[in-house]
């Protein structure tokens, strides 16, 4: 590759946008014959026709899109835009994962900025965690013996392992090379009966019109429609959507499909650039994943989609979860199918303002003398919950604790986006109220942020629960002429019948980040 390394800031999703002004692939039989072409020169094909480490390997798209950057980068492999979008769908295609293995780790492929990366055991998350996700590993499939082949290269690429930090308590090459090749060849292994059944199966056309819903955190609910169609090998997709005030979120997308259900797109939503990772259910009849903007992967929303053609009457989405004891409410709930007759549990009263077949609004009241919980709402066959509460006890900050990174130079900030959830007592512990508007406040978190001002040099947190960074240092108006990182507690404040209900989250604002991997 000349010697010069090709950056991939967004991984799969920028390779998606560069191709959008490309022809159409080619099929299966281009990336077959590429395979064949540029990786058979020190992949030797065996008697069974297998490719030496290529065939012992099943990863993900961004998977292959990694490795095939590290070929570009340390042995030289040039590959123009097309022929690398051929060969990484032809390889997800003979050498992927089957939905139920990429599930668990979606996380990842989502690009959040905030998840929860579990581990199967503590000496995993200590060899491997250290370093990358354990998602990274989990979102492969190997032979016990490329396992352990793996482990060589690690060390090969990374000599000073074992002197790296929460390494230093063990023999790191001792171990891999004796027990963690064989722990992961039977945790993901190679050969799988779910991609067995998934490879047999018939590919899903998701062409057709969807009925979207989703969440966009700090800013609430959004419904629309979705209607997709092919172009060429790609898939364009039309949104016609809009939050739940009626503002207009409208554009369209064109996306690639790998192994059958792994839905990557690039597109516009209100003008503003968009990166789409989604998965389509095994049976062809869902959408499911997060849309984020392309300059910034913090920000974005939860998507779900439903085919509406054959779809069962459903609730897919409600305007508010939840309605007071003696209080007066205007529901709407959005879905497919819902036609039928409006009904509830004794002690709601429920009157039909408007109703076609994918949105009813109903004015629900809740009567003063009814018991707290959840009460359901059907609409002919669909059926849905609401909360009915008398107070809150609790308030909790979700998420509980995450980071931010400090934005500066062609590097831009990454938010944290906070949301106040309330809580009342029920017979069986805490019962989850729903998302409520809070007042937001941030503090120092303990006596050293304090004594470092991080409230003052730290960011700004405003009123929908976001926090925006500031920018990366050093700053010289701090002591030490440090940078504007800082260690905070984020306060959600929520007023009810004069008393004041908090929850609380801690936030750590860093430094920034410069190597963006697809798979973290």
């Amino acid at each position: 590759m000349s010697g010069k390394m090709r950056l991939f800031i967004s991984g799969i999703m920028l390779l998606a946008l560069s191709t959008l002004s490309t022809p159409a692939l080619a099929d299966s039989a281009k990336g077959k014959a590429l395979v064949n072409d540029y990786c058979t020169a020190c992949h030797a094909q065996g008697e069974n026709g297998k490719l030496a480490r290529i065939s012992d390997v099943r990863k993900t798209p961004e998977g292959w899109e990694m490795t095939i950057f590290r070929m570009q980068h340390l042995h030289g492999l040039e590959v123009d835009g097309d022929e690398r979008l051929a060969l990484i769908k032809y390889l997800s295609a003979e050498y992927g994962l089957a939905p139920s293995e990429a599930a668990p780790f979606r996380y990842v492929l989502e690009q959040r900025s905030y998840f929860v990366d579990h581990a199967p055991n503590d000496d995993l998350d200590a060899l491997c965690g250290r370093c990358h996700t354990n998602a990274r590993y989990g979102l492969q499939r190997r032979t016990e013996q490329d396992w352990l082949k793996h482990m060589h290269f690690h060390v090969g690429q990374f000599p000073s392992l074992e002197y790296q930090a929460r390494s230093r308590d063990r023999f790191w090459w001792k171990e891999v090379t004796t027990k963690t090749y064989k722990e992961l060849g039977q945790l993901y292994p190679l050969q799988t009966p779910e991609w067995d059944k998934w490879k047999a199966s018939e590919a899903n056309d998701p062409t057709g019109q969807w009925r979207v819903v989703g969440h966009r955190p700090g800013l609430g609910g959004y419904e629309g429609t979705m209607t997709i169609s092919r172009d060429g090998d790609y898939f364009k997709a039309t949104y016609n959507l809009q939050d739940l005030n009626g503002s207009p979120l409208s554009g369209d997308s064109k996306a690639v499909i790998y192994t059958g259900y792994e839905w990557r797109g690039s597109g516009l939503l209100n003008d503003t650039e968009t990166r789409e990772v989604y998965a389509i259910s095994e049976d062809g009849r869902r959408i499911t994943g997060r849309w984020y903007e392309s300059a910034h992967y913090d920000i974005g929303g939860e998507f779900q989609a439903v085919l509406i053609e054959g779809a069962e009457a459903q609730v897919l989405l409600k305007s508010s979860d939840y309605i007071r004891i003696g209080n007066s409410k205007e529901i709407t709930f959005h879905g497919v199918g819902l036609t039928g007759k409006v009904s509830t549990n004794k002690g709601l009263d429920i009157n039909v303002i408007a109703q076609n077949d994918t949105s009813v609004t109903v004015k629900i009241t809740a009567a003063k003398n009814m018991s707290p919980g959840a009460y359901k709402v059907t609409v002919g066959q669909a059926v849905a919950e609401i909360i009915v509460y008398d107070h809150i006890n609790s308030v909790q900050v979700s998420p509980a604790w995450t980071i931010a990174r400090l934005g500066g130079g062609h590097t831009p900030p990454v938010t944290a986006q906070f949301e106040a959830v309330a809580y009342m007592k029920g017979k069986d512990g805490d019962v989850k109220i729903g998302i409520m508007p809070a007042q937001w406040q941030a503090l120092a978190f303990n006596e050293e942020a304090e004594h470092m001002k991080d409230v003052d040099f730290a960011g700004q947190l405003n009123q929908q629960g976001q926090f925006m960074p500031a920018s990366a240092g050093p700053n010289p108006k701090r002591k030490y002429a440090t940078n504007n990182a800082g260690n905070l507690k984020i306060v959600a404040l929520i007023k009810e019948d004069g008393k004041e209900i908090t929850g609380k989250a801690q936030l750590i604002v860093t430094v920034q980040r410069w190597n963006k991997p697809p798979i973290r």
